[in-house]
């Protein structure tokens, strides 16, 4: 069975009639020129000067797009000067999963809510994503730049929710602000889903490629399920490993301990190869936080933390 049907087999994009529940909601519509950019993307064949005219085209984007290339994420010998650069450097296909992560930051809306640090949540987006991408890299080295974008597209459906559904939605972030349990967890006590679900399916209707809405769809899913569902050999892992990390709001050496767990046991990283991928990731962290236009807040006592319970006596013992 190919990857996408083992992962429609889960329930993560079927479970729960979204357009019925949402009947009254808009989900907002993404700037037209990031609209025709994603057309551009999911071409099977895209046009290399019309996809880097696009993109040139979409001041914000290309920016990013540059500065993430040019950045310690790539450690190219040349710098890239201008996006056909870029394409020509990195190949179409890391250029394409670079520059629908930077659109999708570009266009997200910003909820107006007291229960929202949209700086925060770029911050915990961007860490999640350059550890799957490092843990990818051990494993499935080909895909790392997809595992990427799809790590820091992963909650898209918060700001969305916050923005259209705040009424509900607000009172979950809030009670989610002061519990040590996941998100997910008290979102489906509360509606019998998770903004996994909630992201696939917005990010569907966006008109994302459709492997990277079954990614957000199942970066939480857990160990069990990811057997269940034949994808532990797949990027699926190192996605849902890296979304089980804590957020900078709320720093948590027991999140940390769970992770360095998940990388060992799904994974299959040694405790060694899993401080190298911390440590490859504090190396660059710096940097892209400043092309993100993001502040450290907590990402490098995270960092940190991993290493300390890596290095931990206590949990050696109890592996």
């Amino acid at each position: 069975m190919g990857f996408l049907k083992k992962i429609r087999r889960h329930a993560a994009i079927a479970t729960g009639d979204f357009a019925a529940m949402f009947k009254d909601v808009e989900i907002p519509p993404l700037p037209e020129a990031v609209t025709r950019l994603i057309q551009e993307i999911n071409n099977p064949e895209p046009d290399i000067d019309r996809l880097a005219e696009l993109i040139s085209s979409t001041a914000g984007v290309a920016a990013k797009v540059i500065q993430t290339v040019n950045s310690a994420l790539f450690s190219l010998k040349i710098p890239v000067t201008n996006v056909k650069h870029a394409v020509s450097l990195l190949g179409i296909q890391q250029i394409r999963s670079i520059t629908l992560a930077c659109a999708a930051m570009e266009a997200l809306p910003q909820p107006q809510s007291d229960f929202f640090d949209p700086e925060a949540f770029w911050t915990d987006s961007l860490l999640q994503a350059m550890l799957s991408r490092s843990f990818a890299k051990k494993r499935f080295p080909n895909q790392s730049e997809d595992v990427f974008t799809a790590s820091l597209l992963t909650d898209v459906a918060l700001p969305v929710l916050l923005c259209v559904w705040s009424e509900y939605y607000e009172p979950v972030i809030k009670e989610w602000g002061q519990s040590p349990r996941r998100l997910s967890e008290i979102e489906r006590e509360h509606f019998g889903w998770d903004h996994a679900q909630a992201s696939a399916w917005i990010s569907q209707a966006w008109g994302f490629p459709e492997e990277l809405v079954c990614y957000l769809a199942a970066h939480n899913l857990s160990r069990e399920k990811i057997n269940e569902l034949e994808l532990t050999d797949t990027v699926v892992s190192a996605i849902a490993v890296a979304a089980i990390s804590p957020s900078v709001l709320k720093p948590d050496q027991g999140r940390c301990e769970r992770v360095l767990h998940a990388a060992t046991q799904w994974l299959t990283l040694s405790d060694s190869t899993f401080v190298d991928c911390v440590n490859e990731v504090k190396e660059s962290l710096t940097e892209m936080i400043e092309v993100f236009g993001l502040s450290d807040r907590n990402a490098t006592k995270i960092l940190e933390d991993f290493c300390i319970v890596a290095n931990s006596e206590n949990y050696k013992e109890g592996a």
